[in-house]
This record gives structure tokens, sequence and C-alpha cells, in this order.
């Protein structure tokens, strides 16, 4: 992995979530954020890509990716016949860079939480790749794309070590289940997000499926 890929990492973490920071960083990065994500060897978006073909047969099903950045999810969605897919994400610079792909109905500036402000219950599927990490969207982001599934609808997210065992996502997913509001369907193995990384070499993600209640 490039140096100048783990210098946008760096800075990425260095914002401790400050929102204007993050997303002012994110407009920067965009340009060349394609490039620097393919040749990290990150697997996720594969993964994820995977994981939505097993799960979400009907390929005219409403899709929500949830912090869509630039485009990499609903583009691999869409190349495998997926139609309806919406994007949101909270940066205008990867939200142009998504739209341009051609592969969203929608784009939206909105921002993962408590709630996202979409219609309740309007969508078959979720996907949230990359999104839900350090600094990025708090634990309740959860309830927000809850909120926003049709029950019954699968929620597949990437989530990261650290963001399960010291960011309080462990915790949620864990309440969110023992409430009945959703119920684990499939979970991949953990693995290396930058494998070609020396600096990220331990940090470890990986994909879940929860299916909501209903």
């Amino acid at each position: 992995m490039s140096q100048k890929l783990e210098g946008w990492l760096d800075a990425v973490y260095e914002t401790g979530g400050d929102r204007g920071q993050l997303d002012g960083l994110y407009d920067e990065w965009v340009r060349t954020y394609d490039q620097d994500l393919w040749a990290s060897g990150n697997p996720y978006i594969a993964l994820m890509t995977g994981m939505v073909g097993r799960h979400v047969p009907d390929t005219g099903a409403r899709i929500l990716d949830g912090g869509c950045g630039s485009g990499n999810m609903g583009q691999l969605l869409h190349q495998f016949g997926y139609t309806y897919i919406v994007g949101i994400d909270a940066s205008d610079g990867m939200l142009a860079a998504a739209k341009a792909k051609g592969c969203y109905v929608e784009v939206h500036k909105l921002l993962l939480g408590a709630s996202i402000g979409l219609p309740a219950g309007s969508f078959d599927a979720i996907t949230a790749a990359g999104v839900l990490t350090h600094g990025h969207a708090p634990p309740e982001s959860l309830d927000g794309l809850l909120e926003v599934a049709k029950p019954g609808a699968p929620i597949i997210f990437s989530i990261s070590e650290p963001a399960v065992e010291a960011g309080g996502f462990g915790d949620k997913m864990t309440a969110l289940e023992e409430s009945g509001a959703w119920t684990l369907i499939d979970q991949t193995e953990p693995f290396r997000t930058y494998p070609f990384s020396d600096e990220y070499a331990d940090l470890r993600h990986w994909i879940s499926v929860y299916r909501k209640a209903g």
C-alpha cells in the first residue's frame, strides 16, 4: 500500500470524528480515492457484494447504500444487475463522484445517526461498507439503518475490530439482538483491512448480516 494512502488514513483518524474536518478531508481525497482504495488490497467491497448476492435475490430490490462514499459499492451492485440503489453520504465531493458513476437512482447528503431523514420502512435491504468505524458514524447509526429498513430486510455492513471492542458497536449490536430488533444470519471471518500496509497490518474488519425483525 502506498505511503500516500497511509497518509490519508492517518489524517482521517486524526480528525477524531470532527464532522467538518472529516467531510472536508474526504472532499479533498475524492480525487484519488478510488485508485487508493483498490490499490490497498482491501477486500470489503467484494465481500459485501457477495453477501448482497447471497441475501438479496431480487435485483429490483430497493437498496440503501449508507455512507456510499465515491460509489464503489453501488457500482459493483449495479454491474451485478441491481437497479434501485440510493446512496447517502456526508461529503459533497464523494457524492458527486458517486452520482457520476451512474449507478444510483438517487443520492442524498445525509448523516448516519439515530435517525437518517429518509422514510421509515422504505428499503428492502441496507448496505454500509467501510463507514461503521472510528470517527465516521456512532453506534446509534444502527438504529437509523433499522428504521429505514422494511421488516425482514437484511442489513449488511462491514465493521472494524476497534469499533466493536472500543467504539460501542459491540454493545449496541448485542442490545439490538437481545431486544429482538434484529437477528444475526450471516458473518464472514475477520480479514485484514489493508493487507499491503505495514502501518495498518493489524487492523481487521468482518462483514455481518442481520435481518430486521418482522
